[in-house]
């Protein structure tokens, strides 16, 4: 219609620019995998840096979803009745026992009680008590949570830094066999202290 008027055409519409290929530094690579990681803190950037230059592409994401923070949303349960990392404390001596559980701390607290009870050697705490017959506080004085987590291979990771931490203490009672000398776990606990 413009052109009938004899009204100049937009710049647009007479040629269309040639377009060149993208340099090499900026196509897309498609042999890079993807993974995430659950942000929770200045450690994850931390070591997601370590992976800057392999051909792993991150991506972050969070617990903090909206309806986690949702008011209405929460019930407050025991803390006990949920699951992830413990501490257990001798409330005589003050060595402690890292351990995890996918099932809930209460339960896994009464087993390391009725071990104690029957003098059998299914926990490493139990029998730390009955060979130096130091006492069974209440759950509230001997058991500690240190993480909430569900049951998985990132449980078994967070269990192996709490124990590495509290072997760094010289205050553990886990057996040897689980406390590996890891070098990220040292520059973790080095960046944190």
């Amino acid at each position: 219609m413009g052109h009938n008027n004899s009204f100049p055409l937009p710049s647009h519409t007479q040629h269309a620019p040639k377009r060149h290929p993208l340099p090499q530094s900026l196509t897309i690579e498609h042999d890079r995998k993807l993974t995430t990681f659950t942000y929770t803190g200045k450690e994850t950037k931390y070591i997601t840096n370590l992976f800057k230059h392999s051909n792993l592409q991150i991506a972050f994401r969070t617990n903090n979803t909206l309806r986690s923070l949702h008011p209405f949303n929460t019930h407050h349960r025991d803390k006990f009745t949920q699951s992830g990392v413990y501490k257990l404390t001798c409330p005589d001596c003050g060595k402690a026992y890292i351990g995890q559980t996918g099932r809930d701390f209460t339960s896994r607290y009464n087993e390391h009680k009725q071990s104690s009870r029957n003098n059998t050697s299914a926990s490493k705490f139990a029998k730390h008590l009955n060979d130096h017959l130091h006492s069974f506080g209440p759950t509230q004085d001997v058991m500690h949570i240190v993480q909430f987590h569900k049951k998985g291979p990132h449980l078994n990771t967070i269990v192996r830094f709490h124990i590495h931490k509290e072997a760094a203490s010289h205050s553990h009672l886990n057996d040897e066999h689980t406390i590996t000398p890891i070098r990220l776990f040292d520059t973790i606990l080095n960046i944190t202290s």
